[in-house]
Parts: structure tokens; sequence; C-alpha cells
């Protein structure tokens, strides 16, 4: 065979280097060498913190026995340096000493899980020309990663991930060439966006057993490649790139050595290839989170592999959830009995489950078929096959009668059998069954019967019991949950005894208990709560003052008290909340005056309800400085003074549908008054803008101000003392509700207003208006209620018939024509920008 110049050169290079790095000796006692000791105590002093893990580095120990130090039990020459943190508190800060370089039989590096204050991989790395094994993974290195890593010919296996935070990049993979001797290759989580080319370079390690490139912002998966030369591999990871693509044929020329394939969060579309059942090794297969579509193909069944005895599926693990898959689970079902864990959840497969079915399911510990079109049909004596650890069946048709197998899984750990038209009684053994759940969610059934105390169960992490029939006292709980709901129940008595979970070291960051009958004070024992995200104490019988403690829940985001008996003024130590999104106080018995601190101190603030209470005094002008505000309800209070002129700049945005309210549980249900009505309006909270100042003693004109607020969905200024014109521009606004009904408003209505084409709802009646109704668009779908007791307006729908006189515009109201009008609406959005200076 010949053999080309420059390849017999390389061969030559490669063979020095690898009787360099596998020197040994005959001598006797084996210590370290002076100067490989020298380099490991000049490496340690580049180090600032974390110096416990060097405490047995002393010069005059032999260096072989220091802590995370290998040697080599015939040369003594180091040959392993370990100093990854086993502790996220007690990390190594500090420099790489270029002393690495005098350890010249290194083949093992590891300093993962260490901080080096975001510095590049040094390049001399490159150098250390024995290394097999480097792990340089959540070090939060930055920059380019150094092409001399492709030096080192003897690598085996390369961990760079986690880094991606602090943005280590490549632009390209080129520099792999040369590793030919690599298995494991893992850089999830470095930027790659720039690596086109980045499977051609990896498809040259004919050796790699291992390839994982989570999160990488990888935008091209190519579709075909013509030889596949990485066939020895077994583990692929690409989830969590952005593909957009079909599902790669090349993937399956790779088919029978892969055991682990994740390409979940990637964006994939299309059908799931018959192709998989080439994968004759594959056991777990993740496909979750994506765009796919159509049936389950038949040929996961066929993911076989020939024993001795007989013919077995390989496939231990599918993860299909989250997709758009369709067609009928109950074909798949019996090609698929040999799976551990089977995950199908939020698709819309459809199926009539039986124990037939599952009769062979006999190693099955994850079963989720959450959110699809399921009917699970089963005898009441049935004992499945499996003891499961996961238990997902949200949405499935499990009842009307509560299910009796249960009661033969003792060993889960997560149980969700929510929104399952389950109409009955839980019996007692349910409750006993599995001291190791964490996850237990019964939510939206009608269930009733006892509910027992949870305080002895310390794994326990979420209960959500809401939206179901159960009637009892409130249960005491273990400090180790982290959400609780028991909202939409007729659980009653004290909470008192929630301070046995609020202590120092608890957890929870969830807490519902709204929409119940429970009754007393609220407690004074919110000092630990620092977890606390939401809090909803809402719709209950709860009386007394607002607690002062829960001004030290300094991470609340959502606080909803309102529909209580609550008295007194608002406490001040809620000012600390500075996170708050949402401040929910309405329909209580709260005094004083509208505190102007809500405006200084909570400007994360997007929903604020405080009416149907006894506010008095002035609207704050404060409260012009909450820049994200969406909603502002400070109807039926006693408030008095003028509407403040300034610019709410969250109600002035236009983009309704891309407001995102996170941390609230407003999406419930939300109401809102109009015409005199209170309506409850369900999952609509995305698409609100409010203003409701309704209800009050409020004088003054309208500002024009208000009219800048493009984003409104609904404004209320009705029932309060009011005069002058409406402002000429309002047709500037996109309104879907108008109410300024009962007010002394005066001169005629804006022609502008045929120009709010959203408009559903319109309410002027009770005033002094004059003149034509306007008319066209959304203005013919009004009834006259809309415009009762305003004796001077006339036209349709009112059966008065507009004089010469009354079409005449009244000096004394405004100095616009209707041109003038239409003029000033042309000039849409001018007003937004003039008051945003307000803010």
């Amino acid at each position: 065979m010949m053999i080309h110049g420059s390849k017999f050169i390389q061969l030559l290079v490669y063979l020095i280097i690898g009787l360099q790095c596998m020197e040994f000796s005959l001598s006797g006692a084996i210590r370290c060498m002076d100067s490989e000791r020298d380099a490991l105590l000049t490496f340690k002093g580049g180090f600032r913190s974390g110096l416990d893990r060097f405490s047995s580095w002393k010069a005059e120990e032999d260096c072989c026995k220091w802590r995370g130090v290998g040697c080599d039990n015939v040369t003594g020459h180091v040959t392993k340096l370990d100093l990854h943190s086993p502790d996220p508190f007690d990390i190594l800060q500090g420099e790489i000493s270029q002393s690495l370089l005098h350890l010249p039989y290194l083949r093992s590096l590891d300093l993962s899980q260490n901080n080096f204050y975001s510095i590049p991989i040094p390049e001399f790395i490159g150098s250390l020309q024995c290394i097999k094994y480097l792990n340089l993974s959540n070090a939060t290195f930055r920059g380019p990663i150094p092409s001399s890593l492709g030096n080192l010919s003897h690598l085996e296996s390369l961990d760079l991930s986690g880094n991606g935070y602090s943005s280590l990049r490549a632009e390209n993979l080129n520099w792999v060439y040369g590793l030919s001797f690599l298995k494991v290759l893992d850089l999830s989580g470095v930027d790659l966006s720039n690596a086109e080319v980045w499977l051609e370079s990896i498809n040259m390690l004919s050796s790699l057993v291992e390839l994982r490139l989570f999160y990488c912002m990888l935008h091209k998966l190519p579709q075909y490649v013509h030889h596949v030369n990485f066939a020895s591999l077994k583990i692929l990871d690409l989830s969590d790139n952005n593909f957009n693509s079909k599902i790669s044929d090349w993937l399956f020329k790779i088919g029978h050595s892969v055991v682990y394939l994740n390409l979940s969060r990637c964006q994939l579309q299309g059908l799931i290839p018959d192709a998989f059942g080439n994968m004759t090794s594959l056991t777990s297969l993740d496909l979750s989170r994506n765009d796919l579509k159509g049936p389950i193909p038949l040929t996961f069944g066929m993911f076989e592999k020939e024993s001795q005895l007989n013919k077995s599926s390989s496939l231990r693990e599918l993860y299909l959830y989250d997709n758009q898959l369709n067609g009928s689970l109950e074909q798949s079902l019996v090609q698929l009995s040999q799976l551990v864990a089977l995950n199908v959840a939020g698709n819309d497969l459809e199926g009539n489950i039986t124990e037939a079915h599952l009769k062979n399911f006999s190693s099955l510990r994850v079963l989720d078929l959450s959110e699809n079109r399921l009917v699970l049909n089963v005898s009441s004596n049935w004992i499945p096959p499996f003891q499961l650890e996961t238990i997902g069946l949200r949405s499935c048709l499990l009842g009307p009668k509560f299910p009796q197998w249960l009661r033969s899984q003792n060993n889960y750990s997560f149980i969700d059998i929510s929104h399952a038209s389950i109409v009955d009684v839980v019996p007692d053994w349910f409750w006993n069954l599995s001291s190791r759940v964490k996850h237990m969610d019964l939510s939206f059934n009608e269930l009733k019967g006892n509910v027992p105390d949870f305080s002895s169960q310390l794994q326990l992490s979420l209960l959500d019991l809401s939206h179901n029939y159960f009637r009892s006292r409130l249960p005491h709980f273990s400090v180790s949950l982290r959400t609780l709901a028991l909202a939409e129940n007729s659980f009653f008595g004290s909470i008192s005894h929630l301070c046995g979970i609020l202590s120092a070291d608890n957890s929870l960051g969830y807490l519902d208990l709204s929409s119940n009958n429970l009754s007393g004070e609220i407690p004074d024992c919110w000092k630990y709560e620092q977890n606390l995200v939401i809090l909803n104490l809402a719709n209950n019988n709860l009386s007394g003052q607002i607690p002062n403690s829960i001004g030290q829940l300094i991470n609340l985001k959502t606080l909803r008290l309102d529909d209580n008996s609550l008295s007194g003024e608002v406490t001040l130590s809620l000012k600390n909340c500075i996170a708050l999104r949402a401040l929910g106080l309405a329909r209580n018995k709260l005094s004083g005056n509208v505190p102007a601190w809500i405006g200084e101190n909570l400007q994360n603030l997007m929903i604020l309800e405080l009416r149907s209470n006894t506010f008095s005094g002035h609207i704050p002008f404060q409260m012009c400085q909450l820049k994200y505000l969406r909603i502002l309800d400070l109807s039926l209070n006693k408030l008095s003074g003028t509407i403040p002129r300034c610019v709410f700049f969250g109600m002035a945005k236009e983009t309704l549908s891309l407001i995102y309210y996170p941390y609230t549980t407003y999406s419930e249900g939300f109401i809102l008054s109009t015409k005199s009505r209170e309506l409850k309006y369900q999952g609509i909270l995305p698409f609100v803008t409010l203003l409701d100042l309704s209800s009050n003693n409020l004088s003054g004109e309208i500002p024009e101000e208000v009219m800048s607020l493009v984003g409104l969905w609904s404004l209320n200024l009705s029932r309060n003392h009011l005069v002058g014109p409406i402002p000429p521009n309002i047709g500037e606004m996109n309104l879907q509700s108008l109410d300024l009904s009962s007010n002394h408003l005066s001169c005629t209505m804006p022609a502008s207003m045929t120009y709010m084409t959203f408009l559903e709802v319109l309410d002027v009646s009770h005033n002094n208006l004059s003149g034509k109704i306007p008319s066209g668009n959304q203005f013919i779908t009004f009834e006259s209620s809309s415009y009762m007791e305003n004796p001077q307006l006339c036209g349709s729908p009112l059966s008065k018939i507009c004089s010469i006189d009354e079409l005449i515009e009244d000096p004394h109201c405004s100095n616009e024509n209707e041109d003038g009008e239409i003029k000033a609406f042309k000039k849409k959005g001018t007003m937004a920008s003039k008051y945003l200076h307000f803010i």
C-alpha cells in the first residue's frame, strides 16, 4: 500500500507523540516529579477562591497523593487533574496558568463547574498533546473556541457544554478534523449559528459514539448526506435548535447503532417517517415539542432486536408530546408493549383504550396520555399489569366513577387526573396510596368527600384540588409544598394554621385558596415567604385588616384579596412588594385615600383593581408613573376631584394581542362593568386593556389625554359629575366598550365616533347631549337605550327627527366643525406621542 509523503509524516508525528504519551519506567519507589509538583503549585496560585480543594496540596507531600491529582503507577508522571466543583457554592475562581504545559503526560483534565469569569479558553490547552479527556463544561468561558483544540490528536472526550450563558461560540467546526479518536463530543449551549456546514465536519469523526449539540442555535439541518462516516454513533442529542424542517433522511443511515435520539424542540415539521423502523437498536426516542403531524407510525413497533430466545422491541422510551399528531392511538399501542415510558400528551390523538390494549405493558412505568381525545374504558375490577411512577391522564375521559384501578398503584410520584369528567366521592384508600407522591392534580372534576391532612406527606410539592365540590375544614399541609391550589371548592373555617407551613425553611411559591368559604382574619405570619410568587385569597369571607407582614413578600407578583370583607387602610408595607404585577383588592370595605405610593413604588403593576370599596379623596397623579398598567379599576368608591391629565403608557399601545400577563390568576375570570351590569369574561385577559372610574364623585371635563389611549379596550366613566363635551378626537380610540352615561356631558356627539369600528357597547344615556346622533358603521347596531334621557338628541335610532336648528353646531360647545373633526381624526396617533412626556 502506497502512503503519500504528507500522510506518512502525519502518521509518524502521531506515532512519536503516542510513544511519548506511553512512556514507562521500571524504577522502584515512584513519586511525582519535582518539575510537575512545581507546575501544580504554580497552577494553584492562579486561584483566589475555593481553596479548600487545595488543602492537601503541600510542597513537602507527594503530589500523587494530592486531592484531584492522579499519577501513572509505573512512571509517577501526573496523568490526571480533576478539579471540578461538586458544590455550586464552593467553586474555583481565577485563572488557568500555563504551568499545565509542564505536565507533559497529562491525559485527563477536568475543570468543569467552576467560574473563570468569562475568559476565553486558553490557546495553550491545544498543546497538551497527551490529553484524552478534556472537560471544561459549565465554567463560564466565553469567546471563540480556539482552533488549537484540533491539535489534540489523542482526544477521546471533549465537553465544552454549559458555557452558552457566557457566549462561548464557534464560527465553524473545521478544527475537529484532526480529532480522529474522538468518541464523545458535547458542545451543548455553544453558539454554532454561523457553523453552516457543521454536519460535514462532524461526519469526519468515524470513532464518534456520543454527540450532544443541545441548544446550539443551529438553524440548518441538512436533509441528505451521501455517505455517513460516523456510523458508530450511539447517542445523538440535537434538541432545542431551530431547524424548521422535516426529519432528515441521513438519520436513518446510522440507525443500526443509535441507542438514544433526542430531536425535541427543533421546530420539526411534517410526518414522522416510517424509516424509524430501521433504527433497530434505538431504546429512547424524543420527538416532543415540535410541529409534527399525522399518525404515529406503526413501524415504531418494528424496532426489533434479536435475542437467543425471541424477538422483542428494543424501544423502551417514546416521547411524542406537544405535537399535532392525530389518528388512532389504539393501533399503535399493540406494537409498543415493551415500553417503560410512553408520553404522547398534548396532541390530537383519539381512541377508546381498553384493558385489552394494555394487558401486555408489564414494564410500563411512565404513562402520559394527557390533552388528547382519549377514553380509558376499563372495568371496575381491572388490575393493571404495571406499576406506574407517572400517571398523566389529564383531559382523558375516566369518569363518571372514580378509577378503581388506581388502588393497585402504590409507587407513583406523579398523578394528574384533572379535567377527567369524574363525578364521584374520592374513596379513603386513594389518599393513602403512595407516600412517594410529589405531584397530585385532581382539579376540574366534580369530586366530593373528606380531604385529609397532608402534614405527613413530606415529598408532596404540588397539590391541586381546585374546581371540585370538596367541603371540609381547610386541611393542614407539609412545609414541602411549592404549589397549593384549592380554589373553587367549599373549604371552610380559619386559615390561621397556614402559619405551620410558612416557616423559615418552606418553599411555597404558589398559594390559591380563592372562591371557598374561608373566614376569620388573614394571619400575620408571612415574614419567611421569600419564595411566594402568587397569593390568591379572593372570594372568601375573610375579615380584619391586611396584615403588615404581607409586605415582606418581596418576590410576590400577584396578590388577590378581592371579594372579602377586609377593612381599614391599605397597609403601607405593601410598597415593599416592588415585583407586583397584579394587585386585586376589589369588593372589600377598605377605606382612606388611594395610596400615592402605589404609583411611586409598584412600578411593575399591570393590573390594579380597587373597585367597590370606600376609598375617598383625589386620584393621585402618581398613578401616571405606572407605565405598564393595562387594567385600572377604581369604580364604586367615593373619589372626587378631576381625572388626572396624563397618559397611562401601557394603555397607549395598540398591540393588545401581544400583551402577556405572567404570574396572574386573572385568566380564570375577569369582571367588566358596563351599561349598569357586571359581566364576567373568561380567558380574554391578554386582550383586555381597561380604565374604569365609574360610580364616583369625579368632576370636571374628560381630559383629551384619555383619548390618546389607543390601546384601550374598555372605557367607563359613567355615574360621575363630568361636564363639557365629549372630546372631538375620541375617534382615535380603538374601544370595544364605551360608557359615559349618567354624567352632565353636553354638546353634540363628535362625528369622529363613527370611525370606532370595533365598538360593540355604547352608553351615553342620562346626559345633556344635543344634536344629531352620528350615523354609519357600528352606530347602526346601537339601540335607543344607548341614548335615552338626552332630551336634545335626535336622529336614528331615536324617534325624534332632527330639525334644521338641531343640525347647526352650538357655538358655545366647540370651535371645530365636522370637517375639522374628521381632519383631526386623520392625524390619528399624534395625541399619544404628544402626551407621553407625562410618564
